[in-house]
């Protein structure tokens, strides 16, 4: 993700890339050459060289907050990749750091900037389908991709951390209860240290109902990346998103396939999609001032949603969501 936000920066018309932060030299002097940066390999050198205005943050997933800590904690604007901690101990030192260094932070969900998402969102605050009574949310993703985070990121935070931010955003309510349970078959036999898939079923504190499904298990030759959905039935009506294609298909030499057409698809010869349109709020809103569209405490919820469901798995009876 790293590479792919350094371009995104760089091909992005209101900002400019102006150094890459990395412990390996090699990878870092790489994507430095590429762009004409310049490469450091500590954030404090980056701090010290005193260029950048802003820092995004996009290291791997149980990396992220000693160096989002480092950065706030110097009053410097920050977007860091979800999830924004892997335990709620570590998000709540994000959060502190940021108020030390009346810094700003941003936690890259990136649902957020998925049009499909934002409109079931509007649906349910509008009233289109009353009130939510109960609501599902979750992704499959390829048993690849367990394979190659190899226990460097958990399933439920890998994937699941959207699902838990998705559900209470377009919702409009907190989950308060999980009660979750796990399978670890599939990866351990594969020889990776991380669940096959976790199933919770949650209340909400608006008293509606719902569950939350993630896992790394769909076959490697199968042509969807991520099979994920949302629905959620109102007293008026219900919303529905299915995320398994996105609108194009191929059927070539390659095989079947269904490209990216809403992440980051490649427009032109640049990045576009929902990635773009995250950065570039980002940039926008730390120029302007204006307010970011998820709040620190909306991005600490739904680690602390997951806290719960790693809890629950642990104990193997409901466990309260803790408040943020």
């Amino acid at each position: 993700m790293g590479q792919l936000h350094a371009r995104t920066v760089a091909e992005c018309d209101i900002a400019d890339l102006v150094a890459i932060v990395d412990v390996s030299e090699e990878a870092g002097r790489t994507v430095a050459g590429r762009y004409g940066v310049e490469y450091h390999r500590e954030v404090a050198d980056a701090l010290t060289d005193g260029r950048a205005d802003a820092y995004i943050v996009a290291v791997p997933d149980r990396l992220h907050v000693e160096p989002a800590v480092t950065l706030l904690q110097a009053g410097k604007p920050v977007l860091v990749e979800k999830p924004m901690a892997h335990n709620l101990g570590g998000a709540r030192r994000m959060a502190a750091a940021a108020e030390e260094g009346a810094a700003r932070l941003m936690v890259g969900q990136l649902l957020r900037f998925d049009p499909r998402y934002v409109g079931a969102a509007s649906a349910v605050a509008g009233g289109e389908i009353g009130e939510p009574l109960h609501a599902k949310a979750g992704r499959i993703a390829s048993r690849a991709v367990g394979t190659r985070m190899n226990g460097t990121s958990s399933v439920l935070f890998y994937l699941g951390v959207h699902d838990a931010d998705a559900i209470q955003w377009v919702t409009g309510s907190a989950v308060r209860r999980v009660y979750s349970r796990a399978v670890s078959k599939l990866m351990p036999s594969l020889g990776v240290d991380s669940e096959d898939a976790i199933v919770s079923v949650v209340e909400f504190d608006g008293g509606a109902v719902g569950q939350l499904f993630n896992g790394w298990t769909r076959t490697e030759d199968s042509p969807v990346g991520i099979d994920g959905r949302l629905e959620v039935y109102g007293t008026k009506g219900v919303v529905e998103i299915d995320v398994r294609d996105h609108g194009l298909e191929v059927f070539g030499v390659s095989g079947y396939q269904l490209p990216d057409g809403l992440h980051w698809p490649e427009v032109n010869g640049r990045i576009r999609g929902d990635l773009a349109a995250e950065v570039r709020h980002f940039v926008t809103a730390v120029a302007e001032g204006t307010p970011f569209v998820i709040s620190v405490a909306e991005a600490m919820r739904a680690v602390a949603v997951n806290d719960a469901i790693l809890r629950s798995v642990a104990s193997g009876v409901p466990e309260d969501v803790e408040a943020v």
